[in-house]
């Protein structure tokens, strides 16, 4: 494995500790994406791994939008800020891919934030890491290999990134 795009989710959801409102089973198995998600992205960012980690900037966008709205500010914008300096990570704006994005739209009826995703995705031959099971199942009906990492436990996860 070369390449892997990261949707939000997986981003969000390494930083976020799922909220104790949630019942209990979901809690569970949100706790324990949570740290599939946190183990993901602390193995992605080691050197070692040899895994160039794709992120398509809207989702840069919608990780500050998120986090904005469930944290301080100033916390939301270092860790925004970190995700666009990772020297593992590259960010690909949409110039690069926005005509792919729109036949994935219109092929699947995804919504546009998704199919920017599905296509980078797409257009690089890349594993898709994602926790939107939508995303997922739009993304595996064009053929793109693809992750729920609901889905995966956390050794088939980090066997399939190296």
């Amino acid at each position: 494995m070369e390449e892997v795009v990261l949707d939000s989710s997986v981003i969000i959801k390494s930083i976020l500790k799922p909220g104790r409102w949630l019942p209990e089973e979901v809690h569970r198995r949100e706790l324990e994406t949570h740290y599939k998600a946190k183990t993901l992205i602390k193995t992605l960012k080691s050197k070692s791994s040899g895994v160039t980690v794709l992120i398509p900037y809207p989702v840069i966008v919608e990780t500050a939008a998120v986090l904005t709205r469930l944290m301080d500010r100033e916390l939301a914008e270092r860790i925004v800020e970190s995700l666009k300096t990772t020297a593992s990570y590259r960010i690909v704006y949409e110039e690069e891919y926005r005509e792919k994005a729109l036949q994935v739209a219109l092929e699947t009826g995804s919504s546009g934030f998704d199919a920017y995703i599905i296509a980078l995705a797409l257009k690089e031959n890349a594993l898709l890491i994602t926790d939107d099971e939508p995303m997922s199942k739009h993304a595996e009906t064009l053929g793109v290999k693809v992750l729920l990492l609901r889905n995966t436990s956390l050794k088939d996860l980090l066997e399939k990134i190296k």
